[in-house]
């Protein structure tokens, strides 16, 4: 269990250097889904929102395991945003 949350760790610091660092990440995409839905948005919800996509997901495909990290990277990320 520990080796498998060290690396989703490790996901989410690839992730990192490819799409920037989390938080501006979060940040662009609420400003532009805020533009979307006419509504604002912060980034510990575009969290919580593409958590519940990969849950969604999992209905389909509950064994996937790239969804599983995902998931579980959205949330680590989702408490960081909200601490």
């Amino acid at each position: 269990m520990k080796q498998f949350l060290l690396d989703i760790l490790d996901l989410l610091e690839e992730r990192g250097q490819k799409y920037g660092p989390m938080r501006i990440n979060l940040e662009r995409i609420a400003r532009q889904w805020s533009v979307t839905l006419e509504k604002e948005v912060s980034p510990a919800q575009v969290a919580l929102c593409m958590a519940q996509l990969k849950a969604a997901r999992l209905v389909e495909t509950p064994d996937d395991m790239d969804t599983i990290r995902d998931l579980i990277g959205y949330i680590l990320i989702y408490r960081e945003l909200v601490r």
